[in-house]
């Protein structure tokens, strides 16, 4: 039970930081309904968006600890009452109440910035990075061979992991005793027989009652020896020498695999308590889901959230169910995305007309939550695999050329659309074709797929990284000015650095160049692609390894 309240004060305090990351463009949110309206006190449109914006404000920054930020975007949502219902309001009362909330918004914003890290608000130091996840990552490698081990723990370090060597097998059981590791990397071969590293895993799991997940290495790749391993519930098998880039993935795997995938899930339902409810049980099952209220507002959400499954209800005012899958099928872009329906429609006619429409399920009400959970996490798994399909690079796993173009255009705009800052990297690996030359076509692989992993390590979950083609990479970092990306960028050119590459027994390193660009200097994608194009090749004419903004 404690774990578990564990566990979920982990996800409020995650939760937290996302509300401190999203506050200055909810704050840009309300300022900019603010200076539409008074531009245009005729503009009714924008006095409901204001007094949505400072609605959802009140409703949610009391949840997340900020009661008295809450109480004031209450206060000033009451004080719009009075203009909702038709009262008209003097010029004085208006710049009064213009006044009050820019003053207020510009000094809580201003305090944020004082009593949080930089890394926890929007316009935050990217280099809270996604390895911070890894950091209390705790990695044991049994091996007696000192000198690979140094190499495997020097290696999985730049990849943010805490390695700690057990030099003999038969202390494994007393370190885990001590300390429990999220992964145990052990030699088979840690006894006489051979199955000394074997023995120890089943050992420390009668111990300790609880099987923790462990990858085998042996100078074998004999089957005898692989099937040993699976009675020994390895979670994976590498022969030496190891493959670090491939251990660093399976690490990743293994760590992965009992969390969430994080789907994105857009429920669209004019019944806020009932979008609310299945909210409340999707996320407590580690999704992301956004409400939508309002049918009209589709497009523009799925262009923001880009969600991997729509959640409908059939009847709604204005727009009804059906009618929405029908308009969001018409855009080419969302043919793919999975539209399950959700109602207390039992009438079969009716199911069929909604899978006509477009849909891929539907689901009648009532439902138990974990058959709502399964459903959806399975039509979502599955638009995601298709999609890394078409949107992926196969060396890298990393997003492929069209699918960062698209990013970049969908990121542009709703940098636009928030006035926040949003930066381009471009990367070029230094003296490539003499790797491929020197080492081989193999070790080339092997050096973009430990840039690739490399960069996922060390970048924000938010960043965005592709494979442009051939040696060349593209990183998008939202709500990041230029200068600021180019310092993360380049904790990750010193780490790259320092990373021994393999192939046929010799070492070598390997380094990139880099360009960075910001909206500050361009607006779409084609022009912010060559400016950050041509500070890389500055770099490259500067003697290589380093990295100028455009």
């Amino acid at each position: 039970m404690s774990e578990k309240m564990d566990n979920l004060q982990e996800k409020l305090r995650k939760l937290e930081a996302l509300f401190l990351q999203k506050l200055p463009s909810r704050f840009d949110e309300i300022t900019g309904a603010l200076g539409q309206y008074l531009h245009n006190p005729q503009d009714k449109e924008s006095l409901t968006a204001l007094h949505r914006h400072l609605h959802t404000m009140a409703g949610s920054a009391g949840t997340f600890g900020f009661e008295e930020l809450g109480v004031q975007a209450r206060v000033f949502e009451s004080r719009l009452k009075p203009l909702l219902s038709g009262t008209e309001w003097s010029q004085t009362e208006l710049d009064d109440y213009a006044r009050d909330i820019r003053d207020y918004f510009a000094a809580a914003l201003n305090n944020l910035n004082k009593e949080h890290a930089p890394g926890d608000i929007a316009s935050a130091d990217a280099s809270e990075t996604a390895s911070s996840d890894n950091q209390s990552r705790l990695i044991y490698l049994v091996n007696q061979d000192c000198r690979q081990n140094q190499e495997i723990t020097t290696q999985l370090e730049h990849f943010g992991y805490e390695t700690v060597s057990v030099e003999q097998s038969k202390n494994l059981a007393l370190a885990v005793a001590r300390r429990r590791p999220d992964v145990i990397v052990i030699d088979m071969g840690s006894a006489e027989d051979g199955t000394g590293g074997v023995e120890e895993i089943k050992k420390v799991e009668q111990l300790q009652r609880l099987r923790i997940p462990t990858i085998f290495i042996s100078k074998s790749s004999s089957f005898d020896s692989r099937l040993m391993a699976v009675h020994a519930k390895g979670d994976g098998y590498f022969t030496k020498p190891v493959d670090v880039v491939e251990l660093t993935e399976r690490i990743d795997t293994i760590l992965q695999r009992d969390e969430t995938k994080g789907y994105r899930i857009l429920i669209v339902d004019d019944d806020v308590v009932t979008a609310n409810y299945y909210g409340a049980i999707l996320r407590n099952a580690g999704m992301i889901v956004q409400l939508l209220n309002e049918p009209t507002r589709i497009l523009s959400v799925m262009t923001d959230f880009r969600p991997e499954l729509l959640l409908l209800d059939v009847y709604m005012p204005l727009c009804s169910g059906i009618e929405l899958s029908h308009l969001i099928r018409q855009d080419n872009s969302y043919v793919d995305v999975p539209i399950v329906f959700l109602s207390s429609e039992a009438d079969p006619q009716k199911q069929l007309e909604a899978v006509r429409a477009g849909a891929d399920d539907f689901i009648t009400k009532p439902v138990t939550p974990d058959y709502l959970i399964s459903s959806l996490a399975t039509r979502a798994e599955r638009y995601r695999s298709l999609r890394a399909l078409i949107m992926r690079d196969g060396l890298t796993g990393l997003y492929n050329h069209t699918a960062i173009k698209e990013h970049l255009a969908a990121e542009i705009l709703q940098a636009h659309r928030n006035a926040t800052p949003l930066a381009l990297a471009m990367i070029d690996l230094d003296y490539f074709k003499q790797v491929n030359d020197q080492h081989g076509h193999a070790a080339g692989d092997h050096v973009l797929r430990m840039l690739a992993r490399l960069l996922r390590q060390r970048l924000r979950r938010t960043d965005i990284v592709g494979r442009y083609g051939g040696e060349e990479f593209a990183v998008i970092f939202p709500h990041t000015d230029a200068s600021t990306a180019r310092r993360v960028l380049d904790q990750v050119r010193i780490a790259f650095a320092k990373i021994l590459q393999h192939s046929e027994n010799r070492e070598f390193s390997s380094t990139f160049s880099a360009g960075i660009a910001d909206l500050e200097l361009s607006g779409d994608v084609d022009t912010l692609f060559d400016a950050a194009d041509a500070a890389m090749y500055v770099s490259k004419q500067s003697g290589r390894n380093c990295i100028t903004i455009a």
